[in-house]
C-alpha cells in the first residue's frame, strides 16, 4: 500500500509541471537514437521517454498552445498495428513517426482531430511497472500502451477537457 501511495504521488507531481491552462493547438513527436533533442520552435516537450526501458529511440511528445496553429485539438487516437502504413479515420491527423521506433514490438501511432466539440486543455504522459496506472483526477487515460510488445514501462497518454 505504501508504494502505491508513493508512485501516485510522483505521478501527479508530474502534473504540477507539465499542465498548461491554454488550448493545445497541435500535436508532434520528435524521435533520435540519442537523448536529448528539442521539439521544434513554439512547441513544449514532455519529459517523458515514449520508449522508457523498452531499448528503442528517445521519442518524446511535443504540444503546443500557439494560436497561429489553428483550432484546437479535440481528441487523440492512438492505433496499434502488426504492420507499419497505418491510415487515420477522415478526419484525423496521423503523426507518422512510430512510437516503438527501435524497440520491437506493435507499430504504435498517434493521431488527432480538431473536429470535436470540446478542445484538450492538457495532455501528458504516465508511466509505470503495470498497466493499472491511474490518471490523475480530471484526466482521463488512454488504453493504448505505447510500449506494446517492446517490454520497458507501461507508458500512456493522458488528456484532460476544460471543466
Amino acid at each position: 500500500m505504501v508504494a502505491t501511495t508513493v508512485l501516485a504521488t510522483a505521478i501527479i507531481s508530474l502534473f504540477v509541471i507539465s499542465t498548461n491552462a491554454d488550448e493545445i493547438t497541435s500535436l508532434d513527436v520528435i524521435s533520435s537514437p540519442s537523448a536529448g533533442q528539442q521539439c521544434p520552435p513554439r512547441y513544449i516537450r514532455v519529459n517523458q521517454d515514449l520508449n522508457q526501458g523498452s531499448g528503442g529511440n528517445y521519442i518524446y511528445l511535443c504540444y503546443s498552445t500557439d494560436p497561429s496553429f489553428g483550432d484546437a485539438v479535440t481528441e487523440i487516437l492512438v492505433k496499434a498495428s502488426t504492420s507499419s502504413g497505418v491510415v487515420p479515420p477522415a478526419e484525423y491527423t496521423l503523426i507518422p513517426e512510430d512510437l516503438n521506433k527501435g524497440a520491437g514490438g506493435k507499430y504504435i501511432y498517434l493521431m488527432y482531430t480538431k473536429n470535436g466539440e470540446s478542445a484538450l486543455m492538457g495532455i501528458d504522459v504516465i508511466a509505470g511497472d503495470n498497466a493499472n496506472i491511474p490518471a490523475p483526477p480530471g484526466w482521463i487515460k488512454n488504453t493504448q500502451d505505447l510500449n506494446e510488445g517492446s517490454g520497458g514501462k507501461y507508458i500512456y497518454f493522458v488528456y484532460k477537457y476544460d471543466d
